[in-house]
C-alpha cells in the first residue's frame, strides 16, 4: 500500500475512509479506538438458543431449538408424552427444545430401519426405550460473544427431564 510521506497505514485507512461513502463497517479496524456499535436491540431473534447433541450407540445426532412460527414436528410417541404432562411440567415452550427433537429425529430413525412386516405396525413405548438404551445427551447455551454463559451447560428444562426420564435418557454434563 501506497502512503504519503509521514502518513501511516491506518491515518491513510482513515482518511481513505472518510473521502469514501459506504459501508462503515469496512473500516471500523481502521479507526483507532473504535470498536464495533453496541447492540441495541434484539437482532434477528437467533440468539440466544440451545444446542444439544445425542449419543446412542456411537453415534451421535446435534440440534438447536426449533424457534420457527410452528412448533417442529415431532415423532409419536413424543408427542403423546409431552401432551400427557400435567401443566407443573409443561413449558410454555413444550416440545421446542431441542431434547424432544432429537429424541424424536431418533425414534423416526429407528422405526425407518425396521423390517417392512415390523413397519405395519407403529413403534411401541417398549421398542423406543430399547432403541435409546444407554442413550445419553448434553446441551449447551448459544450466546453473543463475551457473554459468559456461551457453551455453558444447560439443564433440561421441566418438560424435557421427565421426558428424558421417561424415555430412560441420561442428561449427562461432561
Amino acid at each position: 500500500m501506497h502512503t504519503a510521506p509521514g502518513e501511516t497505514s491506518a491515518t491513510s485507512a482513515i482518511n481513505t475512509a472518510k473521502e469514501t461513502p459506504g459501508d462503515p463497517r469496512l473500516h471500523w479496524s481502521a479507526t483507532p479506538g473504535t470498536a464495533a456499535p453496541l447492540l441495541r436491540h434484539r437482532r434477528d431473534g437467533i440468539l440466544p438458543a440451545i444446542a444439544a447433541a445425542l449419543s446412542v450407540r456411537g453415534e451421535t445426532l446435534t440440534c438447536t431449538a426449533g424457534k420457527g412460527e410452528q412448533p417442529p414436528a415431532l415423532h409419536t410417541l413424543v408427542q403423546d408424552y409431552l401432551d400427557t404432562l400435567t401443566s407443573g411440567q409443561r413449558e410454555r415452550f413444550t416440545g421446542r427444545c431441542p431434547e424432544a427433537i432429537l429424541l424424536s429425529r431418533h425414534l423416526t430413525a429407528v422405526e425407518s430401519a425396521r423390517s417392512k412386516r415390523a413397519q405395519r405396525k407403529p413403534l411401541t413405548h417398549g421398542e423406543a426405550r430399547r432403541a435409546l438404551k444407554h442413550a445419553k445427551l448434553t446441551a449447551r447455551r448459544i450466546r453473543e460473544d463475551g457473554d459468559p454463559l456461551h457453551g455453558s451447560y444447560a439443564p433440561p428444562c421441566r418438560s424435557c427431564a421427565a421426558l428424558l426420564d421417561h424415555f430412560g435418557v441420561r442428561s449427562v454434563e461432561p
